[in-house]
């Protein structure tokens, strides 16, 4: 459902990355969202923010379901674990953060 939504957002792409499905706008990765596999769990999309504010991180820092992607370096690639139905709301929400974030 995630992926449809986010597939009609202006410059948004997809190609099948290790088992994941990587979004990218006008070429640069935003996310990622589990398909055959999945390095947390089956229910954890990956969110990237390059050049994160200080008012992303404080958010990100804050949701409980936000968890930081260890070993990647560079860029930072966080965790969004849907835990429940609701939380799709909440998730379209982070997605749309890293979309905006890719176009800088």
């Amino acid at each position: 459902m995630l992926e449809g939504e986010v597939s009609g957002w202006s410059g948004v792409s997809k190609k099948n990355m290790f088992g994941y499905q990587g979004l990218y706008r006008d070429g640069k990765i935003f996310a990622a969202l589990p398909r055959s596999r999945a390095m947390k769990s089956p229910r954890a999309l990956m969110l990237k923010f390059a050049d994160a504010s200080p008012i992303i991180l404080n958010s990100l820092e804050k949701d409980p379901r936000v968890d930081t992607v260890s070993g990647m370096s560079g860029a930072r690639w966080f965790f969004f674990e849907l835990d429940e139905a609701s939380a799709m709301k909440d998730a379209l929400g982070w997605l749309g953060r890293a979309y905006e974030a890719a176009k800088k």
